[in-house]
């Protein structure tokens, strides 16, 4: 674990005592740099996604030298669609995305089966590797996961221009590519549940109000995310998380509705807002700014936006988790990544759900620099 940093908790034993309503000894704290992290032990992303080795390899450095509570493989925002025939590409240097979709026409949609895990595309690798991670930290780590949501898997099965356009053009066949993309969700994390036990969250990229307006929001997306919180729900026993992209301030409500146990917003939202409306229903994860702050920043201003963020939601009644405001950029130095851990250790000292962490009284000590009070 990172140098100068200790802890008294497990991520699995912390994570759990947190969830219970106990204090533990700092806030829950995630890095979201599965895909990236691999540069930082000079290992080109490509490996990275294609051997369940190299993904074990680099899991396994990360846990050694920051200390984080998340582990595990994401299936990615990208890998189901790939499975079902959307085409990427692997740069060396930076992370996958789409160069064709896989439909051509809608009319495709009555050829294409159901994403199988142990077949489709890179996801087989992932599990494989998730399996690993399993046994070698399952004491002390709780083993997570991510795929796409059926949004913006939709977006990457016809295309993103396409999709959006035929909002006005084909409205019928949008819902009908929506079906088939929430089938696709629920099925492939229902085979992972049953085959490891995680409960993969998803992301959404497509449905902030930077790209939908709100009534395409509520004919478009509102059902379809609605329908498969649901059934996850059923599938998990619990609810499942969403991290969404750009401002969705304006659709909190909705989202808040549909029961997800958590939501994770992007740094350009307010999380004592979030907090405010619905903090009692919803977790929160957030905000520390990944690029400015976090990729391009300071040492300083890396532990000075983590306290922002702990003064924002770190009482939130549903609970609270540390976490950049989107997954942690390429390029970002150790030394700000050990700077955003030792933050949330001495700041985020003492957590317990509904109360500020006891750490920020820390905060009040002459020897803080002033400009982080």
């Amino acid at each position: 674990m990172m140098k100068g940093i200790q802890t008294e908790l497990t991520p699995k034993e912390r994570l759990t005592l947190y969830e219970q309503g106990q204090e533990v000894d700092r806030i829950p704290t995630v890095l979201t740099s599965a895909e990236t992290g691999s540069l930082l032990y000079g290992i080109e992303i490509r490996d990275y996604y294609s051997s369940a080795d190299v993904m074990v390899d680099v899991q396994s450095r990360l846990a050694e030298d920051f200390g984080a509570d998340d582990m595990g493989m994401a299936i990615g925002s990208r890998a189901v669609a790939e499975a079902l025939g959307t085409k990427l590409v692997f740069p060396d240097h930076s992370v996958s995305h789409v160069t064709a979709p896989a439909l051509s026409s809608y009319d495709d949609l009555e050829s294409l089966p159901l994403v199988d895990i142990h077949t489709g595309g890179r996801i087989p690798v992932m599990l494989e590797g998730t399996k690993r991670l399993q046994e070698k930290f399952g004491k002390t780590h709780i083993i997570g996961g991510g795929t796409e949501g059926p949004v913006t898997l939709a977006g990457f099965l016809i295309g993103i221009e396409r999709f959006l356009r035929d909002m006005i053009r084909r409205p019928d066949d949008v819902q009908r590519l929506l079906r088939y993309s929430m089938e696709n969700v629920v099925s492939c994390c229902r085979d992972v549940y049953a085959e490891t036990g995680i409960c993969l969250s998803f992301s959404e990229p497509l449905i902030s109000k930077n790209i939908l307006s709100p009534a395409f929001f509520h004919r478009f997306v509102e059902p379809v995310l609605s329908e498969t919180v649901r059934r996850l729900t059923a599938v998990y026993g619990c609810r499942p998380s969403m991290h969404a992209c750009g401002i969705i301030h304006d659709r909190w409500d909705a989202l808040a509705a549909m029961g997800f146990s958590s939501l994770s917003i992007d740094n350009k939202e307010d999380m004592e807002a979030l907090k405010r409306q619905h903090g009692t229903e919803v977790g929160i994860t957030g905000n520390v700014d990944p690029v400015d702050v976090l990729r391009y920043g300071t040492a300083e201003e890396v532990t000075k936006d983590v306290i922002r963020c702990l003064r924002q939601a770190g009482d939130n009644p549903a609970g609270f988790t540390l976490c950049p405001g989107c997954d942690t950029p390429i390029g970002t130095a150790k030394e700000n990544l050990m700077a955003y851990m030792q933050a949330a250790a001495v700041y985020g000292a003492g957590a317990r759900k509904g109360c500020l962490p006891k750490g920020l009284q820390n905060l009040v000590d002459p020897a803080v620099s002033p400009e982080m009070r």
